[in-house]
């Protein structure tokens, strides 16, 4: 065994045995601390506020997962299994997109956003690329001004929520009533 290694085994000792000092249990997967779960270590109002977050959040997660099913199929149907993205998203969000995918398979401790490359779009950008490929979206969405006001306003509340900010009574409201709208309009 090499000093290096050695050095290395008696600082996951020195670790290990703080840790049980401390009765923290790393375990069992989830960090525990005198046998309270990692959630419980933060203050009741933080856990009470990331609850009421979740219901809004499980709304944005089916809504924007909808969105990117939505637009993919669209795509290909328009220009092919194999040319949908190189043909139907224009350079610059293409660019970006491939560069965090590039990013995220790097992080091989992490697992990647998703399979499509839409999983690498921002939000906004969802719209931009309905709209400038709005001769294959419009029989479906039938209103370009709307949808660039429900992306640019919608964002809004995504971006409190990918932040972890709370959402005021009217704001959750809101989301609701644009994730109705979504639906209404695709079907």
């Amino acid at each position: 065994m090499s000093e290096t290694e050695r050095d290395l085994q008696a600082f996951l000792f020195r670790a290990m045995a703080t840790n049980r000092h401390l009765g923290i249990d790393v375990a069992a997967g989830a960090v525990t601390i005198e046998g309270r779960s990692s959630i419980e270590q933060f203050s009741e109002e933080a856990r009470t506020q990331a609850e009421s977050m979740g219901r809004v959040y499980e709304l944005l997660y089916c809504l924007e997962n909808s969105i990117r099913e939505l637009v993919e199929a669209t795509l290909r149907e328009a220009f092919g299994v194999d040319k949908w993205w190189t043909n139907g998203v224009d350079l610059a969000i293409r660019k970006i997109a491939e560069k965090r995918q590039v990013d995220d398979h790097k992080a091989r401790w992490h697992g990647p956003r998703g399979e499509s490359l839409l999983a690498y779009v921002d939000f906004p950008q969802y719209g931009d690329i309905i709209v400038g490929q709005w001769q294959h979206f419009e029989p479906l969405l039938g209103d370009q001004a709307w949808v660039n006001y429900y992306f640019e306003e919608l964002n809004r509340t995504r971006r409190a929520l990918a932040h972890t900010g709370t959402l005021t009574d009217a704001d959750v409201e809101r989301m609701e009533i644009r994730v109705r709208d979504w639906l209404r309009v695709v079907g």
